[in-house]
Parts: C-alpha cells; sequence; structure tokens
C-alpha cells in the first residue's frame, strides 16, 4: 500500500516506543456518554439543555457523523446526573446512549505524547479507538486528551506501569 509505515519503523530502529527518563504520567478514567441523534436541527441543543436542567456541567464534548446520525461524545460532572440526565433522553426516545470507559491523560509540557502513548498502545497490540483533545479535566493538570481503547484495563495497566519520557520544552505540539 502506497505510502504505509509499518508499526516497527516510527522511532526508526525498529524498537518501538523507548521512554527517555522516568516520570509518572497524569491520568483519570472516566466515563463518557455517546448520544446518538437524528440529523437535523435542534438536536444537540435539546440534549445541552437537558444537561443544564439536570445541573450537569458539560467539561467535555465532541461531535461526529456516524452514518445517517449524529454523534455526541459527553463528559460532565457530576457523573450520576449525567447518566440520569441520558437514561431520561432514552426514556423520551432519543439515543440510543452508550456508557463506556475512557481515560484522560494529561498532555501539559508533553511535547510528543500522543505518539508515544499511539506507539506504546501499538506495540501491545491495543487498538486506540479514538481520541481528542479537551482544556481540562477534574483531577488533571492542564489539557487532557481523551482516549477510548478496545482493551481499556489492559492498556491503563500498560500506561501505568511504563516510564515516561520527561516533558521537554522544544516548541512540538503534544501530538
Amino acid at each position: 500500500m502506497p505510502g504505509f509505515v509499518s508499526l516497527s519503523s516510527f522511532n526508526g530502529n525498529g524498537a518501538g516506543f523507548v521512554p527517555r527518563i522516568k516520570v509518572p504520567m497524569q491520568r483519570i478514567q472516566m466515563s463518557e456518554f455517546s448520544v446518538y441523534l437524528q440529523q437535523r436541527p435542534g438536536e444537540l441543543a435539546g440534549v445541552l439543555d437537558a444537561a443544564k436542567a439536570a445541573g450537569v456541567q458539560i467539561t467535555s464534548i465532541s461531535t461526529t457523523e456516524y452514518q445517517d446520525r449524529g454523534c455526541v461524545r459527553l463528559i460532565g460532572t457530576p457523573e450520576h446526573s449525567l447518566r440520569a440526565m441520558c437514561e431520561s433522553l432514552v426514556d423520551a426516545g432519543i439515543g440510543p446512549i452508550v456508557e463506556g470507559p475512557v481515560v484522560g491523560v494529561s498532555v501539559e509540557n508533553r511535547p510528543g505524547m500522543i505518539r508515544d502513548l499511539s506507539v506504546l498502545m501499538a506495540d501491545h497490540r491495543i487498538n486506540i479507538r479514538y481520541c481528542y483533545l479537551v482544556p481540562e479535566a477534574e483531577g488533571l493538570d492542564g489539557p487532557v486528551c481523551v482516549f477510548r481503547f478496545d482493551e481499556h484495563d489492559r492498556a491503563m495497566d500498560i500506561i501505568d506501569s511504563t516510564d515516561w519520557p520527561k516533558a521537554e520544552l522544544s516548541g512540538e505540539s503534544a501530538a
């Protein structure tokens, strides 16, 4: 396939992810709610109005298209109120709505962190379903990258057991 780069060639020597300096990574486990909506005006506004009425502070929102529907991914606090709001939306005929585990990883002062984590997961044959950046998450400093993994618990164990490179102020982006 033209333009294809093998996983073993990311760092040029076939060794995969090799951390440089040992430091812990800041990460937090969260629940994300994926709300599948009709493609028509007012659907997103209705979900956000319901969140406001339920006293939910939306801390992260990501939207995308999925087949003939829109998919809105939400993280918010308090989580139990967001869950109850989603249950009421389903009762009203909106959805489906899927709750799933995600991992928020601090990317502040971590140039190349998303690349490093992607290579680490590839080396362990764990698929990253998607990721997106959010300004902050409760319990973490600075911007956060939210990840959804095929093997969530195994990915968490790998993140926790890896010695991560110390932040370098090189001007690189987190990606």
